[in-house]
């Protein structure tokens, strides 16, 4: 006779860190109309250095000041995500809850890898082939610490802010063995103290563009904010297959994505690697 296998709890899980949602700003609004097409906003951004006049006010000959004409909108557009199981037993009313529980551990993964590449038409996407490249990086890679340094400078000229320096995660040794970032609270942030996203993404370069073994792309954003909706679940007599007896439990969740300012991008050499 076979002994029958003994139902345990599961392995305690530790969340995600250093990711997306710990260098964003996270909104989880009431008003979930937002989610029907997207949002948008007025970026509070910097232009330096700022011009100067050395003439005096009352100058009649002076300069005509060059000021930009209105105020700039930044939009985001709703990204979709969806996870769940099936199963046999109408029993199970807990597979919704697992449904629910499964995309709290996925989304953040998720988000990082369709706003890195731009799959499914996501707007905006890091890897667009407008996104500056800075310093001609792209025919001849930077070492990685120039290339977080011209992220950062980057920033500070076009955001006048702190922004967010984005990262294949893979490149986390990388960093550590630089010393380039260091622990502030939940954030790991890099020199100036722009937090670092390690994002779960392929880590193409604008326009797609693949790095070679021993390169990878970095990208520089102003300030990056999350808007998630709530979390929709169908009720269990919805989710029930009467004729298989099969629960299709799903869970959806929307979200934006976006940033003020700026995006730049920078390739950079890894130390050590072969070429």
């Amino acid at each position: 006779m076979t002994q029958p296998f003994v139902y345990v709890d599961a392995p305690a899980a530790t969340p995600y860190r250093y990711s997306l949602f710990s260098a964003a700003a996270v909104v989880d609004p009431a008003d979930q109309r937002e989610f029907q097409a997207g949002v948008e906003w007025e970026p509070q951004c910097v232009d330096a250095p700022a011009p100067t006049n050395t003439a005096a006010a009352s100058d009649l000959d002076r300069e005509a000041m060059e000021l930009p004409d209105g105020v700039p909108l930044v939009q985001s557009r709703v990204i979709r995500l969806y996870t769940g199981l099936t199963g046999r037993s109408a029993a199970r009313p807990d597979l919704l809850e697992r449904a629910r529980r499964a995309i709290g551990l996925v989304e953040q993964q998720s988000l990082e890898h369709y706003v890195w590449t731009g799959e499914a038409d996501t707007t905006p996407h890091l890897a667009a082939a407008s996104t500056a490249v800075l310093f001609g990086s792209d025919a001849a890679p930077v070492a990685l610490e120039a290339g977080v340094g011209l992220l950062e400078s980057h920033l500070a000229q076009a955001a006048g802010v702190l922004g967010v320096l984005w990262a294949p995660r893979w490149t986390a040794g990388w960093f550590a063995s630089k010393q380039l970032t260091r622990l502030e609270g939940p954030r790991l942030v890099g020199p100036l103290g722009n937090p670092v996203v390690f994002a779960q993404t392929t880590g193409v370069g604008p326009d797609g563009e693949v790095p070679d073994a021993d390169e990878a792309w970095l990208y520089g954003t102003g300030p990056v904010m999350v808007r998630r909706s709530a979390v929709f679940l169908p009720r269990l007599p919805e989710s029930l297959n009467r004729t298989s007896n099969e629960v299709f439990a799903v869970a959806e969740r929307f979200y934006t994505v976006g940033w003020s300012c700026t995006v730049a991008a920078v390739k950079v050499k890894l130390p050590g690697v072969p070429a």
